[in-house]
């Protein structure tokens, strides 16, 4: 007897990980999420806040850092001064490394510049920058001496951007660090809308600090007023404080606005995407991991039992069941823990994204506060008003910040807080649109058999959670596993086909047809339509790839199309009872984490089980999707050996000819 197979160790997982693809890695429901976080996540927030540090630190350098203000009058009309060359000098150092760093994270992204050269440049880069800006807003009150004078925008830009590039940088040095101990591959694992959104935020900050310098020139303003008046424009706040009075900025003003407002709509609707969607697909496949394995913990081996809920239990194993309805049994457990699995990922992400957007609420009206006081004396109340107003996008203009340290600091809030806004409703409608669709399911299933208006109420709610077109239409055949008989005038040639199909599942229940003519005749059909059948099949999974919400497949549905791969849900020999799930999901993390179903080196297909890591619910791809591209490739395969068959065929044919 063998030894049983140790448990697979880190530096195996991250063996398998690094060897993944940047798709699949995101997809890999086996990784833990840390190592995305610091292998994808990480770099994606440095390349959407790296540029924003650098568009600031040109806020920086664009004026002098301090104004000479009279007691009549506002920060906003005082005097600059003029800065030591000494000064500017240095802003400008900080700058060039900051985009040279800047350029090496684009060049690796985009697999010009390999890691070992631009990891090291992105973070000294960062890092160099952030240091030096530190330094000087360290030494701007001794050096650069007030006395009746205060500091402009472009110090408190200067300080964002010094502590953004400080954020970035060691945030890239966790990367770099994961790396090094072989977590993940020297590869940033992005997709394309994660790229897509690193080119959007760099072309939208660059839109904002042309239009800012436009609107500076047209309309006498100082730059950085004209970058905050394009901030709150774009994002459709509109205090009013500032606006175009000549006849050039008003027609300015519409192609800048609507250029700049579907900016911020893309750039908001791959925020949405990412966070919601691939970011919480991600957290979702965790969940019913662990799910998962808590149902198996809950494995009762003595009485063959799974719970599955606390208030539920189920014959793991039970010897007075079929496999096919065992088979079953399991698939209707794994359903339990995706819906559960599901419910628990749509209150995270509302949590957080809630969260979120308190934090930004509450935290950003203490900031407003405080620098108010000086300018407005603003009370806590009125700052918590000011900035629900703009977190809202209402923009009242009863209040408005004043104070240049109040101007740069809602420039950086507001591009951090509104899509953060758009991240909370979207997980409130999910969570809404959820709770309809289960009140409908609801009530089609406990509204009573009546005639009338109460059984159109019925019908109406069955519709609904089945939606429009071919999408949610059965895509078993008829007469595939049904309980009721039919009449033998409503089969064709492709039906008879479909029963010889069958017949493989009857055969392993005990059932002979080797006397029966017509079942004979039924297997012979199903020999040769089985590549019409595959067609057909192809055709109506294709209908199921976009629906909304996501098709997922009835067991029924599922032994048919695993029938028509080659696998029969009815055969013990094919499959792993629950009670041995636990132990072999060692055995199939290291033997390379085949999905189910795939056949070993003598052609014989791997027992699997439903509960298993590598079930086909367990996979990070639609349901459509997978069984979409088992079905291509059966199909690929038969046409491939009926062409050889044939080609073998003919060439016996012309040696006896000759």
């Amino acid at each position: 007897m063998s030894a049983p197979a140790d448990p697979p160790t880190d530096q195996s997982k991250r063996e398998e990980y690094v060897k993944k693809d940047e798709e699949e890695a995101e997809e890999d429901h086996l990784a833990p999420a840390r190592w995305w976080f610091s292998s994808t996540l990480f770099p994606l927030i440095a390349a959407t806040f790296g540029p924003m540090a650098s568009a600031f630190n040109v806020c920086g350098l664009a004026m002098d850092w301090r104004v000479v203000v009279s007691p009549s009058s506002t920060e906003a009309e005082g005097l600059d001064v003029r800065d030591p060359g000494w000064l500017n000098a240095i802003i400008g150092v900080s700058l060039v490394f900051a985009i040279l760093a800047n350029l090496a994270l684009l060049a690796h992204m985009t697999s010009r510049l390999s890691f070992s050269f631009a990891q090291p440049t992105i973070i000294v880069g960062w890092y160099i920058s952030s240091f030096l800006l530190i330094g000087l807003v360290s030494a701007a009150p001794i050096h650069l001496p007030l006395q009746n004078r205060t500091f402009s925008q472009a110090f408190y830009y200067a300080i964002l951007a010094a502590a953004v590039y400080f954020i970035v940088a060691s945030m890239m040095v966790v990367t770099a660090f994961g790396v090094y101990i072989g977590r993940y591959s020297r590869r940033f694992k992005l997709t394309m809308g994660q790229r897509a959104l690193m080119f959007q935020t760099v072309t939208f900050l660059g839109y904002l600090l042309a239009a800012g310098a436009v609107y500076s020139r047209i309309e006498g303003w100082d730059f950085l007023d004209a970058v905050y008046y394009v901030d709150v424009t774009l994002f459709t706040i509109g205090f009013g404080d500032f606006s175009p009075k000549t006849h050039l900025g008003r027609s300015l003003m519409f192609p800048m606005a609507i250029g700049g407002i579907l900016f911020v709509g893309l750039i908001i609707a791959s925020i949405r995407s990412l966070a919601l969607e691939r970011g919480s697909k991600k957290v979702s496949m965790r969940m019913v991991e662990k799910a998962r394995e808590k149902v198996l913990k809950n494995l009762d081996l003595k009485h063959d039992t799974i719970r599955a809920s606390p208030s539920s239990k189920n014959h793991g194993g039970n010897k007075e069941l079929s496999e096919l309805d065992r088979r079953e049994q399991e698939f209707n457990i794994m359903r339990r823990v995706q819906k559960k699995a599901a419910n628990d990922n749509r209150l995270i992400a509302l949590g957080l994204s809630a969260g979120a957007w308190l934090f930004l609420w509450f935290i950003g009206a203490v900031v407003f506060w405080k620098a108010e006081q000086g300018t407005q004396n603003w009370s806590y109340f009125e700052s918590l008003y000011f900035t629900y107003v703009s977190l809202l996008t209402i923009g009242y203009g009863d209040f408005y910040p004043q104070d240049n340290a109040s101007k740069p600091v809602f420039v950086f809030w507001s591009l951090i807080a509104l899509p953060t806004l758009t991240v909370l409703i979207g997980s409130i409608g999910d969570t809404i649109s959820e709770s309809v669709d289960s009140f409908i399911i609801w009530i089609g299933d406990h509204l009573p058999e009546k005639t009338g208006a109460l059984a159109d109420l019925k019908n109406d709610a069955a519709n609904a959670t089945k939606g429009d077109g071919g999408a949610f239409q059965e895509a078993k055949p008829p007469g595939f596993m049904s309980r009721s008989n039919t009449r033998e005038d409503e089969f064709n040639n492709q039906s008879d086909a479909v029963k010889g199909v069958t017949q493989d599942m009857a055969n392993t229940r005990g059932k002979s047809f080797e006397n029966n003519p017509k079942a004979h005749d039924e297997r012979t059909k199903g020999k040769y339509y089985r590549h019409n059948l595959l067609t057909k099949q192809i055709q109506t999974v294709i209908q199921h790839l976009d629906a909304s919400p996501p098709r997922k497949y009835s067991f029924a549905e599922w032994t048919w199309f695993l029938q028509l791969i080659g696998q029969d849900e009815s055969s013990p020999t094919q499959h792993r009872r629950p009670r041995s799930v636990q132990e072999a999901q060692v055995t199939e993390n290291m033997v390379g984490g085949e999905q189910a179903g795939t056949k070993d080196e003598d052609g014989e297909v791997r027992p699997w089980s439903w509960l298993g890591p590598k079930s086909p619910l367990m996979s990070a791809i639609d349901e459509p999707k997978w069984v979409l591209e088992r079905l291509m490739t059966t199909l690929e395969r038969e046409l491939r050996e009926t062409g050889e068959r044939e080609e073998r065929k003919e060439r016996e044919m012309d040696v006896e000819q000759r």
